[in-house]
């Protein structure tokens, strides 16, 4: 979306400063108008996001320098998560980046606030998650 790489981090980044700002004054919690759902009151009882805070980021780039870009903006991703303890647990699977790819969709499912690109069917599937989860439409950002 954006010409440069360390453009596009600082998007990311003033999109969540934004997704920060959305989950402080979150008072009153609507849903989606999806029959039987109903609003997720979870998102009022957590303290939202700090400024400094990392951020979670999901993402199919393999390039280093790239990833590193990324990170050094405050980016955390699975594999950070993911402990030695955990790919024993779970074996080989956590390797395929399917696997890895709906662990991801449970974690920005429940994220306090989720941004992802307009184009991409995995923002619109988290999208279609919250929604059914009772996530106020307020916490989500597609651009």
């Amino acid at each position: 979306m954006e010409p440069t790489l360390s453009d596009h981090v600082r998007r990311v980044k003033d999109r969540m400063n934004g997704g920060r700002n959305v989950l402080t004054g979150l008072n009153n919690i609507s849903a989606y108008p999806i029959e039987g759902t109903k609003p997720d009151m979870e998102q009022v009882t957590l303290h939202p996001p700090l400024p400094d805070d990392k951020f979670y980021v999901a993402t199919d780039e393999r390039d280093p320098e790239a990833l590193k870009v990324i990170s050094d903006a405050g980016a955390i991703f699975f594999s950070d998560l993911i402990t030695i303890e955990d790919r024993r647990t779970f074996g080989w699977p956590l390797m395929i980046t399917d696997v890895q790819g709906i662990v991801e969709q449970g974690v920005l499912m429940h994220s306090a606030y989720f941004y992802g690109h307009a184009l991409s069917s995995l923002a619109g599937a988290i999208m279609n998650m919250r929604g059914a989860r009772g996530a106020d439409p307020r916490t989500v950002l597609l651009d």
